[in-house]
């Protein structure tokens, strides 16, 4: 009986023995950094131990024997499209105009009225719209313009059909239309320059073999009017915009008599634009619009390379960009 005692007090000794051991060599906190000194790995995580007895009775030390399965994740998997391959740069889906519905007393109103040279003049009201940007679109046609500090504007450009029907968005939220006919579109064509940044564009008219500077050139700085285009003597450019909108949607628009000029010729239609720091050696992207009489609507695509940055300050004139005019007498 003492013997069986005597061995019970050893084991139990042992045991207490080998925990402290553990404790000791755990808590040392100067080895643990004289280590990481060293630039060994060190595990900051506490390590479980587990003691046990085995089948005599005997204490063991270990580690409980976890029996897991590893989780199949490729079968789990789901296969999309590549977001690249379903919206390219190339293929940017656009950007369409919402629909709003007025706050009582903040209603848009845009009204139109016919001006010589099949010009409209559209007059915007827009009381809950001080000094905002806004865009008005017409048959491919957009420009920018901005309200005053009463909400009003008031906006003259060329109809492009003789069925004209002029919108208005602010931030992209339609907000009015308007039709109106305009008959005297009829006795004229145009041809339509658009883009949409802050890059100094012009659209230059060389009528009747005219050389630039020569009063047969014709464009948005020179002096002739609607009243010389009534009449039948040249055309006329006007410019539209607002550089100082979020997004600067410009356009130039020349008209001319079709069958109306007192003299025989043709018109040489140039494109001006001149290189600045911010575009010299890129591409830039423009669109003409061409009418015949009030009938056919021809829209085209530009892109061209600016020159080096080398000349900046300089213009280049972009040929062959619309459909050759001819002006016909009477």
């Amino acid at each position: 009986m003492s013997r069986l005692k005597t061995t019970k007090t050893i084991a139990s000794t042992l045991t207490i023995a080998i925990t402290l051991g553990f404790v000791v060599q755990y808590g040392e906190s100067g080895s643990v950094e004289n280590r990481m000194e060293a630039g060994e790995t060190y595990n900051k995580a506490p390590r479980s131990l587990m003691m046990s007895t085995n089948a005599d009775g005997e204490p063991v030390f270990g580690v409980p024997n976890v029996v897991f399965t590893p989780f199949d994740h490729a079968s789990n998997l789901q296969h999309v499209l590549a977001v690249d391959y379903v919206y390219t740069e190339l293929n940017v889906p656009p950007l369409g105009t919402l629909m709003s519905t007025p706050v009582e007393g903040c209603a848009t109103v845009l009204s139109a009225n016919r001006e010589p040279a099949a010009m409209v003049a559209l007059e915007v009201l827009s009381p809950c719209n001080r000094n905002q940007d806004f865009v008005v679109s017409h048959n491919g046609m957009q420009v920018s313009e901005q309200t005053n500090r009463s909400g009003e504007a008031v906006v003259r450009l060329p109809a492009l059909v003789t069925d004209a029907e002029f919108s208005v968005a602010f931030d992209n939220v339609f907000k009015d239309s308007v039709s109106i006919f305009v008959p005297e579109l009829r006795r004229y064509d145009r041809a339509v320059l658009q883009w949409a940044s802050r890059d100094n564009m012009r659209l230059h008219a060389l009528e009747n073999g005219a050389q630039i500077g020569e009063s047969g050139h014709v464009w948005s700085a020179s002096l002739h009017n609607a009243e010389d285009t009534r009449a039948g003597l040249n055309g006329f450019i006007v410019y539209l915009g607002n550089t100082d909108a979020e997004i600067p949607y410009q356009a130039e628009i020349y008209t001319f008599p079709a069958g109306q000029m007192n003299r025989d010729g043709g018109v040489d239609l140039r494109i001006g634009v001149t290189v600045t720091s911010e575009n010299c050696g890129r591409e830039i992207d423009a669109s003409t619009i061409q009418t015949n009489a009030g009938q056919t609507l021809v829209k085209t695509e530009i892109t061209t390379k600016m020159p080096p940055c080398d000349q900046v300050g300089e213009v280049v004139l972009l040929r062959d960009q619309f459909i050759d005019l001819t002006l016909a007498s009477n």
